[in-house]
């Protein structure tokens, strides 16, 4: 038999926490009575009783009720020897649970205070002190803290207080409190009834009471409903009234139509019954090929007319413009090589027997039929033998007819060829169109003389048939000519005024040979120099004709312009600088005064 005792459990109450080695043979060797089940179980029960009350009665705040547990008496017993779990002290229990409460309390206080320096500590030593009401509630239920509410009345306002600054219209310490309506308290949460449930269970009952608004809410069932007494009744009298409705209008209709009212009572039906809805509306009408919602939706979105050619939604897409590379506007286009006469005329003639060749294979294949033959005087005999024989007369009269023939054909598909007059006219136009539109361009030249007629008549001219617009200002001093128009124009009339017009020869005279004046002959003379004289005279140039033998025309300036500043070629006689730049405009002013002071390059080095 072993001697050693076991280690000491519990807390004092060692007949609780021993533990027998057998149920038949205690250690002294002496026999104990057992109790039966039912006897043992009460027992037990009525001591997990006695100890809960004993904890209760030392938690604060809790009534304690003594245990109405009634137990049969038992006869004193040790007892069982059966194995089962250590019970603690309840007394010692209930009391470390208190301390831990009053701890947690005061450590939550602690926090409160030093988070918020406004709220000072709870006063418990002294007397006729009440502490501090908990705050009630939380997040959004919780109550405000007692130094937010405004508790000072509310002054009367004089005059010099409506003067005052506006106030913060948010309170951060009591010097700043607005003069508002104290908001309502909180209301105090209703003492929930006492758990008479197990506290150590972790049931459904938990949840429910423990005020956790995330909690799921029990769902209920649904009820009847029952229809209320007459419903059908009501419909089946409505139908009823439409029916008659109905009836009536037909009758009304028919009458109508016997008086001859249909017009007005189609305008009153339609007022009255509302059309019903259409099959396809007109918005979607476009985009259903066959008019109709379940045929065309069945098939999908990918047969409607939303992506095709035709569809509606096409118009309102924009695709942006393309704009060319810097690259695309230098590139230099490639001019077709140019042939000499020969090489021009040797592809002529290959052109025209590839286009013989394929015409002769065509009536080979039957697809055209074949020219008749071509008779001529000259072949005549070798292309009818034997009618040429008969009858000469009659078949040289129908050769004759028939060259006469052809010839009047081809003189005729020439003359429709050819263009009018009018289309000729056009045709020029649209290509001094087509030039203008590559850029505009401008001139400015300089005429010591501009005296002469046919100087002038040739400068103004071709001006005209160069679609060129400009001024022409004649001055003592010299005479300028502004020109802007085409490129391709510009260039022609610089060549005209620099190269091609004789400016130191006179005009030749009109209407007749020359006739030398007598002496004496003071009469008018009418032909000759004398009536070029007489025709210049009448044009207002009578002041006499200058000497054209140091005459010459410069170029002042060319350049690029933005657009046209004249709509025609105007001549113009300006005597005086200021004259002349008025014609010219504000714009081009500057251009009188640079042709004035411009020097050819032989007079400046002189």
């Amino acid at each position: 038999m072993n001697d050693k005792k076991r280690a000491f459990e519990g807390n004092g109450e060692s007949s609780v926490a021993k533990k027998l080695k057998s149920d038949d043979t205690p250690s002294n060797g002496s026999s104990t009575p057992v109790l039966p089940g039912d006897a043992l179980i009460a027992q037990k029960r009525a001591e997990i009783a006695a100890k809960v009350a004993a904890m209760k009665s030392n938690i604060p705040g809790v009534a304690s009720k003594p245990a109405a547990i009634t137990t049969p008496p038992v006869k004193p017993a040790t007892p069982s020897p059966a194995p089962g779990p250590v019970m603690p002290n309840m007394d010692d229990l209930g009391r470390k649970v208190a301390e831990a409460k009053r701890r947690v309390a005061e450590a939550q206080s602690k926090l409160a205070i030093k988070d918020n320096p406004y709220m000072s500590m709870p006063q418990t030593g002294k007397k006729n002190k009440q502490p501090e009401p908990a705050q009630q509630g939380a997040g959004l239920k919780m109550a405000a803290h007692p130094l937010l509410l405004d508790t000072t009345p509310v002054a009367p306002q004089s005059k010099k207080d409506k003067y005052k600054p506006m106030q913060p219209k948010f309170a951060s310490i009591k010097a700043n409190i607005r003069n508002i309506p104290t908001p309502p308290p909180a209301p105090t949460p209703v003492p929930t009834a006492e758990v008479k449930a197990n506290p150590y269970s972790s049931g459904p009952s938990a949840v429910k009471d423990s005020g956790f608004e995330g909690a799921p809410k029990e769902r209920t069932g649904r009820s009847f409903r029952f229809n209320t007494k007459g419903k059908y009744v009501q419909l089946g009298n409505q139908m009823r009234q439409e029916t008659q409705l109905e009836a009536l209008k037909q009758r009304i209709a028919q009458g109508a139509r016997k008086a001859g009212l249909d017009s007005e009572f189609e305008t009153l039906e339609k007022n009255i019954k509302r059309e019903p809805p259409p099959d396809v509306e007109w918005w979607d009408a476009a985009l259903l090929p066959n008019k109709s919602y379940d045929d065309d939706l069945a098939f999908g979105f990918e047969h409607l007319n939303i992506r095709t050619q035709d569809s509606p939604v096409t118009l309102y897409i924009q695709h942006p413009i393309p704009i060319p590379g810097f690259g695309e506007k230098n590139k230099v286009n490639l001019r077709p090589l140019k042939l000499t006469a020969k090489e021009q005329k040797k592809m002529r003639k290959q052109r025209r027997q590839a286009e013989l060749q394929d015409k002769r294979d065509r009536m080979r294949m039957g697809l055209i039929p074949p020219d008749p033959p071509k008779v001529r005087l000259a072949n005549l005999m070798k292309v009818l033998t034997s009618d040429a024989v008969q009858d000469p007369t009659r078949v040289e009269a129908r050769v004759r007819r028939e060259v006469a023939m052809r010839k009047h054909t081809h003189e005729k598909m020439n003359a429709e060829r050819k263009l009018t007059d009018e289309q000729r006219r056009e045709r020029i136009e649209n290509k001094k169109l087509e030039e203008e539109k590559k850029g505009i361009c401008g001139a400015v030249f300089k005429v010591k003389n501009l005296s002469d007629p046919a100087h002038r008549f040739k400068a103004r001219k071709n001006a005209e048939q160069m679609n060129l617009t400009g001024l022409c200002i004649f001055n003592p001093a010299f005479s300028m000519v502004y020109v802007e128009g085409a490129q391709k124009f510009i260039r022609q009339y610089k060549r005209l005024m620099l190269y091609r017009i004789a400016w130191t020869e006179a005009a030749r005279p009109r209407g007749g040979e020359e006739v030398e004046m007598e002496e004496g002959d003071d009469e008018g003379v009418t032909n000759g120099k004398g009536k070029a004289k007489a025709d210049d005279a009448m044009n207002g140039e009578g002041e006499g004709v200058a000497s054209l033998e140091n005459n010459a025309c410069y170029l002042v300036w060319e350049g690029q312009l933005r657009e046209r500043s004249f709509n025609s070629f105007k001549p113009r006689s300006c005597p005086t600088d200021a004259a002349a730049k008025e014609a010219l405009g504000q714009k081009l002013a500057g251009y009188w005064d640079m042709t004035k002071n411009w020097k050819p390059e032989e007079e400046e080095l002189f």
